[in-house]
């Protein structure tokens, strides 16, 4: 930053107008180290604007001076000192360095901090340090802290000081149980395993996750064990952590908790659930699978994933009976049934090409689209009559979709049908489509009408060949 711009933003600061100290606290952004005490200064800024501004600031100059700037606010009232733990954490793995001495603090509350930010950034290289804080401290929410922190940082070293852990206050208790299992220690089994006695519900139960998560054979016996005298949300825990290792125990009920756990469950149970229940081959969930699919929101990148390892699971149950029947379902969302669609195609089930075709008259274009699509990888001999009359639907989305299809399989009957909507056509895109199926279904035969089309058609068809 210039010297002239760095004075004129250092002077706005003190500005009777909040917007003007703002303007000048956002410019400060661009500056070096000199800017960091001033910015530390309009953190305390009576407007929250300014205050706002400058938090950012400081991280976007971020480095080792900006971090040992704000460590002392730390000290502060809540409000700075959350501030500076977000500008801390922000600031990342130039921070760390600067909070071992934090560590022996005397302050119970500097030193979990100091721990706190060492879990969020998820970088430390004196993690042994952090180990002795979880042996000796004398504030057990310091050494839940350094539990946490062993954990995220996979310090495998410190087991033993985990498993002693265990024995700790509930809460330490707790922390070390997670740690545990983020470092998938087997040897700590047993240690765990004694924990299910626990009269805390909330031990039994992160032991019971712990040991799924560390999911070694030994881990399953003991959990197979453990069930025969639980019930309840309890037995839940179980199963799930039993079908994280591999195991779906063979029981009365089995499917009614999996199920439930798939339809109320959070992605991470209904993820579980469903490797459940493809593993004892539940039927009646193929409909929840389907529908859970159909409520996915497109437009969020994050559910592409969730919808891939949804439809794999669907297809695991085959051509079923009763994953057709959902065709017919009115209870379906248009969407779920779209992907059912979808994967009756991709399986090739010849038994639902009656369902499909009649789907060619139904309201949604994307069903419409979806059937057309799986008759076309399906190539039922039936199907193609009603493949070629979808040439001629209102919607041009469908019409592309049935001209692709066509053109796939290389169904000669449709080729004069395809010939006359190259006449008709008024979309581009639709007509390119043609001229594609047409010449993959018989090139021969189509250039010697090449004379009767116009130019655009011409072209389209030279850039083809």
């Amino acid at each position: 930053m210039h010297t002239s711009k760095f004075t004129k933003s250092i002077k706005g600061l003190g500005h009777p107008d909040a917007s003007e100290r703002r303007a000048a606290v956002e410019a400060l952004s661009e500056g070096d180290e000199r800017a960091v005490y001033p910015l530390i200064k309009a953190l305390r800024d009576e407007n929250f604007g300014v205050q706002d501004a400058a938090m950012r600031s400081l991280i976007a100059i971020g480095g080792e001076v900006t971090a040992y700037m704000v460590l002392p606010l730390l000290r502060e009232n809540p409000f700075l000192r959350n501030t500076a733990l977000i500008i801390l954490k922000e600031i990342g793995k130039a921070t760390t360095p600067l909070l071992c001495p934090l560590l022996s603090d005397r302050d119970d509350d500097v030193r979990k901090f100091a721990l706190d930010l060492i879990y969020d950034i998820r970088d430390c290289d004196y993690p042994e340090k952090i180990a002795e804080i979880l042996e000796q401290d004398s504030n057990a929410n310091v050494r839940a802290a350094a539990a946490k922190a062993i954990g995220v940082l996979q310090y495998k070293e410190a087991a033993a000081q985990l498993m002693n852990a265990l024995k700790d206050e509930e809460w330490v208790c707790f922390s070390a149980l997670e740690a545990l299992a983020d470092i998938s220690d087997e040897m700590s089994v047993d240690s765990i395993s004694a924990l299910l006695n626990s009269p805390s519900d909330t031990i039994r139960y992160a032991a019971i996750e712990a040991i799924g998560k560390i999911g070694s054979s030994g881990a399953s016996n003991v959990l197979i064990a453990h069930m025969a005298r639980i019930d309840g949300l309890e037995k839940t825990a179980a199963i799930k952590s039993l079908i994280q290792i591999g195991i779906t125990p063979s029981m009365t009920g089995i499917s009614d908790v999996l199920v439930d756990m798939l339809k109320n469950g959070d992605w991470e149970e209904k993820n579980i659930a469903l490797k459940g229940l493809v593993d004892i081959r539940e039927k009646s969930a193929i409909y929840h699978m389907v529908d859970i699919a159909g409520s996915l929101d497109p437009s969020d990148p994050d559910n592409d994933e969730k919808l891939l390892i949804i439809k794999d699971a669907i297809q695991t149950f085959g051509c079923e009976d009763s994953f057709i029947d959902i065709l017919d379902d009115p209870s379906i969302k248009y969407r779920g049934r779209a992907i059912a669609i979808e994967v009756l195609g991709d399986l090739k089930c010849k038994n639902a090409v009656p369902g499909l075709i009649r789907l060619l008259n139904t309201e949604f274009r994307d069903v419409r689209r979806a059937s057309i699509r799986s008759l076309g990888e399906i190539s039922d001999e039936n199907a193609k009559q009603s493949l070629i009359d979808a040439i001629d639907d209102d919607d041009s989305h469908v019409r592309r979709t049935a001209v692709a299809a066509l053109g796939k399989i290389g169904e000669m009957a449709a080729f004069e049908s395809l010939m006359k909507l190259l006449y008709t056509e008024r979309y581009n895109d639709i007509t390119e489509e043609t001229v594609s199926a047409l010449l993959n279904i018989n090139p021969s035969l189509f250039f010697s009408h090449i004379d009767e089309f116009n130019d655009d058609i011409r072209k389209i068809a030279a850039r083809f060949a």
